[in-house]
């Protein structure tokens, strides 16, 4: 297994995208050693996290643990430390004086690993630190190759800034897309004609976090008229999301995910109800399957799918007039 296939959990992606969206991208090694030490081993593992310089300055060990203590350098133990009145000399293990710091190559060989580029195509950075061109991808259904891009921190006002300068004095032929670590809801896109920004955590499969899956990523474009932040009912690339009004559902399942998905087209042609029984033959989920059954576990389903007298639909409409100024 390559380190751009190696397995990533939820857990530690979570990890991975917190980091990679602070001011430096990076995090001191104590910090990983405390409190992430699960997730932060598949990271490093992977080589998305890689040491930096380390800082000679750690929390008191023995005294008083939320003051930063100054370190120094101990010739006779080989080892960095400090004097504490109660405890003498302490010594502070060396890695948790580390620094670790995202690597951008690794984690954007690994986001395009299953994107069909031109085997030429390398990660150009465009923006030291923020911006990257990743090159032309040829996507399920698109005759053209579409020109893709990674940016983060784009909810930093002066990061937004430079990113929105720099892509709207370079405008595309026909449309470029900019994948995110950050979050998308709120950014002004209306700053950039002709541009998608999408998240990745739209775009990632249950099985392989960190990574672009192309049908994923088609389908987000294909629906991108639903999915303008805008509308008061949208959803992410293969329904992992769907939001109506203020409300957002998660759905991590692929039956369930199938289901909305269903739900949301017959809505979408005016259907007030589809038969249960129809609907879970034609996606073949079998005789005993039960849409209870399906999203179980899941604690709000119900506020979204309404099922009675052997129908089903989404409540839509209700959702939408509890967010009206005028609901009681």
């Amino acid at each position: 297994m390559t380190r751009s296939s190696s397995t990533i959990d939820e857990r530690s992606a979570r990890l991975f995208v917190s980091i990679v969206e602070t001011k430096g991208a990076r995090i001191a090694g104590a910090v990983l050693h405390d409190y992430h030490a699960a997730s932060a081993t598949p990271l490093i593992g992977a080589g998305l996290l890689v040491p930096d310089a380390p800082v000679p300055v750690a929390t008191s060990l023995v005294d008083h643990g939320d003051e930063p203590v100054n370190l120094e350098w101990s010739p006779e133990q080989r080892a960095y430390g400090y004097f504490s009145p109660a405890a003498g000399w302490v010594t502070v293990d060396s890695e948790r004086l580390q620094v670790f710091r995202f690597d951008a190559n690794a984690f954007l060989g690994r986001l395009t690993s299953r994107l069909d580029l031109p085997r030429s195509a390398r990660p150009a950075e465009r923006i030291p630190g923020h911006l990257w061109e990743l090159g032309d991808v040829r996507l399920p259904g698109r005759g053209a190759r579409v020109p893709i891009w990674y940016a983060r921190r784009l909810t930093d006002r002066e990061t937004w800034q430079q990113v929105v300068n720099y892509l709207g004095g370079r405008p595309p032929a026909d449309f470029r897309v900019v994948v995110t670590t950050s979050a998308t809801r709120g950014l002004a896109e209306a700053d950039l004609s002709r541009h998608q920004f999408i998240a990745l955590g739209d775009l990632e499969t249950g099985g392989a976090a960190l990574v672009i899956e192309p049908t994923y990523l088609a389908a987000q474009l294909k629906a991108g008229a639903a999915t303008h932040a805008g509308d008061p009912v949208r959803h992410a690339a293969g329904f992992r999301h769907l939001w109506v009004g203020e409300r957002e559902f998660k759905f991590g399942g692929d039956k369930q995910r199938q289901i909305i998905e269903y739900l949301f087209n017959a809505w979408e042609y005016g259907e007030k109800n589809v038969s249960s029984q129809v609907m879970l033959a034609e996606l073949e989920f079998g005789l005993k399957s039960r849409i209870r059954d399906i999203f179980k576990g899941h604690k709000d389903w119900q506020d979204l799918i309404e099922v009675a007298g052997g129908s089903c639909r989404l409540r839509i409409r209700e959702l939408l007039e509890a967010d009206s100024p005028n609901a009681d």
